[in-house]
């Protein structure tokens, strides 16, 4: 089955007859004859959308959709209300309480399954951008709430694509005396325009009789674009045409006009596309927020264990088949117990801030300083030769040690040093796993520290590196 789709109708012909539409689309159907009926089903049931008729005899669409924001699984699930009054009147009734759609008795069968595809598709996005934000939010901090915040009508671009420049510009003039966003006018055929930064937020296409099918292709291609693909793009059939609604839907668009332009109705599905778009675009940035707290330090900012040791096995299966070296350095701050114990963790805290900072500026961009724990660092260094390890090493140590640290709260400068331990691999090496090259660092870096601190020892080669 494709879904499962709660029908809300009085009248037992309907229910019938629209169980017998979605039944052959491989749609399950529940069906209920009222309200109360509806929300008792959905007690043991999570429907993917529901379509119910605009009067009720317990109630209407808009108490079908309060009731469902009501309930814990409910809130999200897409309602297409039926109407047998098709005016506008009632149309914008039911948008602005919320409802995804308004199609008209006897429904055309064209329109809603692609009204139904249109709305499961968006409806399985947001369902996948809350699981994700679930999986980060279960090992980091709770993100920020993704539903709250409105967007501002200043802050939003809206273009309009019409056949001609001049429709689009009337068009232009008729939605700016209700909206308060920024509008632009555009020809259909003007896609190098629509590509530039930065990209309309709404892009609103006519589609006509003599440029439907330009305007469609134009649909499917921004849909496609890495520029444009998280523009809204709602379809105008102008005039209406169920067909070309239909397709409108298929091809991408995330609303449609299926009874032509209307300045009224437009402004609605504009807005109300634009808050989806804002709460998926909050919930994308809580993602890569979770994501990045996850794999960094919160204090040095640096990476941290869990993102390092994957670096290194991919650094490790790179240099095999490239046939290069590379080092893994683990290097560990010296007396910095003492350092605490002296002057205080903020003290502490703010070295290795500074020392990291220092590290860093000494790295190349294709190369990796995380804090692996305390005032221990790990370094995985790709496309490095083995005398270039020895020269690397040395540079880190004084980076270190060559001035003193000036820290906020301690009278006197700090004179700081750093022991490292290195292994070389890669060309002519047995191939080690991730484990193994960091527990032989680590060995290195012991060596480090037994022959007096303040030095780094590199496995491998016949010296070692004095600062």
């Amino acid at each position: 089955m494709q879904g499962t789709i709660l029908v809300i109708d009085g009248v037992s012909t309907n229910r019938i007859v629209l169980k017998v539409q979605l039944t052959a689309a491989c749609f399950q159907v529940l069906q209920a004859d009222s309200l109360s009926a509806a929300m008792a089903l959905m007690k043991d049931n999570r429907p993917d959308l529901v379509l119910t008729a605009m009067s009720l005899p317990d109630g209407d669409a808009a108490d079908v959709k309060r009731a469902l924001d009501r309930m814990q699984h409910g809130t999200g699930v897409p309602v297409i209300a039926l109407s047998a009054n098709n005016d506008r009147g009632t149309r914008i009734m039911a948008l602005s309480a919320g409802i995804d759609e308004v199609l008209p008795q006897p429904v055309d069968d064209m329109i809603l399954q692609a009204r139904i595809r249109s709305l499961l598709r968006m409806r399985m996005q947001e369902d996948d951008l809350h699981l994700r934000e679930d999986g980060v939010a279960a090992f980091v901090m709770a993100p920020k709430d993704a539903v709250g915040g409105q967007i501002s009508q200043s802050d939003a671009s809206v273009a309009l694509v019409c056949h001609d420049l001049q429709t689009a510009h009337k068009w232009k003039a008729r939605l700016g005396a209700s909206v308060g966003y920024s509008l632009r006018a555009y020809n259909v055929d003007a896609i190098q325009d629509l590509m530039r930064t930065p990209v309309p937020d709404v892009i609103v296409i006519e589609l006509n009789e003599q440029s439907a099918g330009m305007a469609l292709r134009l649909l499917a291609d921004l849909r496609a674009r890495i520029s444009t693909r998280d523009s809204v793009v709602i379809a105008v059939p102008n005039p209406a045409d169920a067909g070309i609604a239909a397709e409108a839907l298929d091809r991408g668009a995330h609303d449609v006009l299926h009874c032509g332009f209307q300045v009224d109705e437009l402004a609605l599905r504009i807005n109300t596309q634009l808050q989806h778009q804002h709460r998926a675009e909050m919930i994308r940035n809580n993602l890569r927020d979770g994501y990045r707290a996850a794999m960094r330090d919160p204090m040095t900012g640096l990476y941290n264990r869990r993102y390092a040791r994957p670096f290194l096995e991919q650094v490790t299966q790179d240099a095999q088949c490239a046939g290069s070296n590379f080092a893994v350095m683990v290097a560990d701050l010296d007396h910095f117990k003492h350092i605490n114990d002296a002057h205080g963790h903020p003290v502490g805290d703010a070295v290795l801030i500074e020392a990291a900072r220092r590290l860093q500026a000494e790295l190349r961009g294709c190369d990796l300083l995380a804090r692996i724990g305390g005032e221990e660092f790990m370094l995985v260094l790709p496309n490095l030769r083995r005398d270039e390890v020895t020269t690397m090493a040395n540079r880190l140590c004084r980076a270190i040690n060559a001035a003193p640290f000036v820290v906020k709260g301690c009278a006197t400068p700090l004179d700081v040093t750093i022991s490292i331990g290195a292994i070389v691999g890669g060309q002519g090496e047995r191939q080690l796993s991730s484990e193994e090259l960091f527990t032989a660092a680590d060995r290195a870096l012991y060596e480090a520290k037994n022959a007096g601190r303040n030095q780094a020892v590199i496995k491998g080669l016949p010296q070692s590196a004095a600062a």
